[in-house]
């Protein structure tokens, strides 16, 4: 496999980026906005697979709202999705802000081994988060793929708790269709007009209940944006760390993450509702809520030890038709 390449560019006016390419791959990284994803190509097919809005790319004000800004691209959610208090001494109280603080501040960056390191540090809480990008190759199959290898450094000597999620935001059409492993259930979470039932009622995926129709109807596919509807689901704790995002011309982009650490899938869904955008995200979670204090009660959360280190990775699985169950199995 060629040796990867990096090159500066400009993501937007005065918001500078970096392309980072290998034969089969583009990924455009914004590190001064919260090292977000902007774009990323299979070069194959020239399919992008994030979605892009009109809104213009702008930095971040600390404590910002995530829908106030462009609501497009992959973000990372850490130490939480939903604002909320901090839920433990030494920090009880304390805000975490919309989204998590990660995604508005910006990072470090670093190219070396042939790996894009990124990285930022906490403000109201005492952490560094890591994330590296590489290009590999699967040893059985000599398929390429995309590895995020991400690392949570704890400088205090108190256990750190956290709620992380992965969140991209897919281009979809109508047709699309979410995989997730035989035999899966899910739950809601929040859905436009309380549709799906109360929170956290289980659904027998691909079907979800619409409890204000009284009928059942097949979820993992994707409707129009004109049906504008958008709901928030969890799946119960997960056995295998991995789902895709199929196409209908049969290509894929796909996830196998360590369901050990990452044991839920957050599932967003927006058909038109949600600022008339159209879109859906696959979230790899360390929990089946957003907001930390939840998890924390329901003893759900992740915890990094007294000036210790978590690691985990999410390897990013892109193909067509019968690649995919070569490459992350059948659904």
């Amino acid at each position: 496999m060629a040796k990867p390449t990096l090159q500066e560019i400009e993501i937007a006016p005065k918001i500078p980026g970096l392309r980072f390419e290998s034969d089969h791959f583009s990924i455009s990284v914004a590190p001064s906005l919260g090292g977000k994803i902007t774009s990323l190509i299979n070069k194959k097919t020239g399919r992008e697979f994030l979605s892009r809005t009109r809104i213009d790319y702008r930095k971040r004000i600390y404590d910002g709202k995530f829908e106030d800004y462009e609501r497009d691209g992959a973000d990372e959610c850490f130490p939480a999705v939903q604002a909320g208090a901090y839920p433990a001494y030494p920090w009880q109280g304390v805000g975490v802000p919309d989204h998590g603080e990660v995604w508005m501040l910006p990072w470090d960056y670093q190219f070396k081994q042939n790996r894009l390191h990124t990285s930022v540090h906490g403000v109201r809480f005492p952490y560094v988060f890591e994330r590296r990008i590489s290009f590999e190759e699967l040893a059985r199959k000599s398929a390429p793929y995309i590895r995020l290898s991400y690392s949570v450094q704890n400088l205090s000597p108190y256990p750190f708790s956290f709620v992380y999620a992965f969140h991209p935001l897919f281009q979809v059409q109508a047709g699309c269709q979410i995989l997730l492993p035989s035999a899966t259930k899910v739950v809601s979470y929040w859905s436009s007009e309380d549709r799906l039932g109360r929170p956290m009622q289980e659904h027998p995926w691909p079907e979800v209940r619409d409890v204000t129709l009284d009928k059942n109807y097949e979820r993992h596919i994707i409707r129009s944006p004109r049906t504008k509807r958008a709901e928030k689901l969890f799946t119960t704790r997960l056995s295998q760390g991995r789902c895709a995002l199929r196409y209908p011309d049969g290509e894929f982009i796909g996830f196998l993450f360590p369901a050990g650490k990452l044991p839920y899938l957050g599932i967003w869904i927006n058909e038109g509702a949600w600022h008339n955008l159209f879109h859906v995200a696959l979230e790899p979670s360390t929990a089946q809520v957003d907001r930390l204090d939840t998890a924390e009660g329901l003893q759900d959360c992740g915890v990094v030890p007294p000036r210790g280190t978590t690691e985990w990775d999410i390897s990013l699985i892109i193909g067509e038709g019968g690649e995919m169950a070569e490459m992350l199995g059948t659904f």
